[in-house]
C-alpha cells in the first residue's frame, strides 16, 4: 500500500482508492494530528461503509495491530533464557487452552466446579458450571492477532486491543525496568517481567471470542476476578512454565504488599492451581503454609502489576470515543436507532478502532474537539 495525500487521494476517484489508499496523517493538511501526538506517523486504510469486514479481519488488515504485534515478538526475542523464550513465544503463536484436554466431558467441568465453590472460589448465583469455561472445539478459538483488549465495554475493546494493550504494559513495564536500574543501580529479572506480562491475557482470545454481530463474548468471574485471568494462568501452568513467571503473572490484577492484597493474588493462585490440577505449593507457588506466595517476594510481580495498568486511562477513553462514535454514526451516516444498537455500529466502531485505537481517538477529541474527530471519522470509513 502507498502513502498519499488526502487531494490526490479524492483525484483518484473513490472506487479505485477504497480498501487500497494508506493514508499517512502527516500529509494531511487539515486532519487530525492530536496535539502532542505528531512523534509517530498514524496510518490507516480508508473503507466504504458497504464493505465493513468482520472483526478479526479488521484486526488483521490493521497496520496498528500488526505493529502491535511485532513490538510484542521483538520483546519476547529479548528473553535471554532460551527455554524461557520459546515457550513464552508458543503462547502468542498456539492460543489453544490446552489445559481443556482434561475436561472432555460436562461432568468432568462440573466436578471441578464444586471444588472451586467448596473452596469460595466462585459466585454459584451469578456463575453456572456451564458457563466456567467459553465454548471450545479443540481448535484455536481466535488468532492472538485479533483478541480485544477486554470486554465490549471495557478497555481497547476493538479488534486487535489485546495486541495494543498488551504492546503497551511491555513499554510500560520496561519503562519500570529501566528507571529502577538508572536511578537505583539495581536490575530486576527483566526475563520474568517480559515473559509474565507477553502472556497476562494469554486467556483473552478465548475468553473474548467475536459473535456474529460484532460484540464479543461475555466474561464471568472466578475467584472476584475476570475470568481470564485465572483462565490464563491455568494454562501457564498447564504448559509448565516457571513458577517464578506464573507468581509474576498472577500480580497483574493486584500487587502481593498488603495481607489483604496478597490474600487476593493467593485466591487467583488456588483456583488456577485447582483447575490445572497441580498443587500449588509443590509447583513452587505458594510458600509451604499456602496461604502466601513464596518469601521473600520478588519485585517482577510488582513491577508487571504496575504496567498493566493503562486500563486506567484507556477504559474511560473507550467509553467516551464509542459515545462520539454514536453521534457521529447517527449525523453522517444516518445510522437508524436499530443501527447502534446492532451489526452494522459495531462493525464500524469495529473497524475505526482497530485501525487507529480508541486511545489516539480520545486524545483528539481532548485535544482538538469533536469536529476533528469527525472529520477523521470520514476519512476512516467513506460513505
Amino acid at each position: 500500500m502507498s502513502e498519499i495525500s488526502r487531494r490526490n487521494f479524492f483525484k483518484l476517484g473513490a472506487s479505485a482508492a477504497l480498501g487500497a489508499a494508506l493514508f499517512n496523517l502527516e500529509t494531511l493538511p487539515n486532519t487530525a494530528l492530536a496535539k502532542g501526538n505528531a512523534t509517530k506517523t498514524l496510518k490507516f486504510t480508508p473503507i466504504s461503509i458497504k464493505n465493513l469486514p468482520n472483526a478479526e479481519t479488521a484486526a488483521k488488515k490493521s497496520e496498528l495491530i500488526n505493529t502491535s504485534l511485532n513490538y510484542i515478538k521483538t520483546c519476547i526475542s529479548k528473553i535471554t533464557d532460551n527455554n524461557l523464550r520459546t515457550k513464552t513465544a508458543s503462547f502468542i503463536e498456539d492460543t489453544r487452552p490446552t489445559f481443556m484436554q482434561m475436561y472432555p466431558s460436562s461432568n468432568d467441568v462440573t466436578n471441578i466446579y464444586n471444588k472451586l465453590a467448596d473452596e469460595n472460589l466462585l459466585n454459584t448465583s451469578i456463575i453456572s458450571p456451564e458457563q466456567l469455561f467459553p465454548s471450545y472445539n479443540g481448535q484455536k478459538p481466535q488468532d492472538f492477532i485479533s483478541g480485544p483488549g477486554s470486554g465490549y465495554s471495557s478497555h481497547h475493546p476493538y479488534p486487535g486491543g489485546l495486541c495494543t494493550h498488551t504492546a503497551a504494559n511491555l513499554s510500560i513495564s520496561e519503562g519500570i525496568v529501566n528507571t529502577y536500574k538508572q536511578v537505583f543501580g539495581y536490575e530486576v529479572d527483566n526475563n520474568i517481567v517480559l515473559s509474565a506480562q507477553s502472556l497476562h491475557d494469554l486467556a483473552k482470545p478465548w475468553v473474548f471470542q467475536w459473535n456474529t454481530d460484532g460484540t464479543s463474548f461475555t466474561e464471568y468471574t472466578i475467584a472476584g476476578t475476570g475470568a481470564h485471568h485465572i483462565l490464563s494462568l491455568v494454562e501457564a501452568i498447564h504448559r509448565n512454565m516457571p513458577a517464578e513467571e506464573i507468581v509474576a503473572q498472577a500480580c497483574a490484577h493486584n500487587h502481593p504488599g498488603s495481607p489483604k492484597d496478597e490474600e487476593q493474588v493467593v485466591s487467583w493462585i488456588k483456583a488456577a492451581s485447582i483447575i490445572a490440577q497441580v498443587n500449588p505449593i509443590k509447583y513452587g507457588l505458594l510458600d509451604t503454609s499456602g496461604t502466601k506466595i513464596p518469601y521473600p517476594q520478588h519485585q517482577e510481580g510488582y513491577i508487571v502489576h504496575l504496567g498493566d495498568h493503562d486500563w486506567v486511562l484507556s477504559g474511560f477513553a473507550a467509553t467516551k470515543v464509542v459515545e462520539a462514535l454514536k453521534e457521529i454514526a447517527q449525523k453522517d451516516y444516518n445510522f437508524s436507532s436499530n443501527d447502534l444498537n446492532g451489526k452494522l455500529f459495531n462493525d464500524f466502531r469495529n473497524y475505526i478502532g482497530a485501525q487507529v485505537s480508541y486511545m489516539y481517538l480520545h486524545n483528539l477529541l481532548a485535544q482538538n474537539g469533536f469536529g476533528e474527530l469527525r472529520s477523521l471519522i470520514n476519512q476512516i470509513i467513506v460513505k
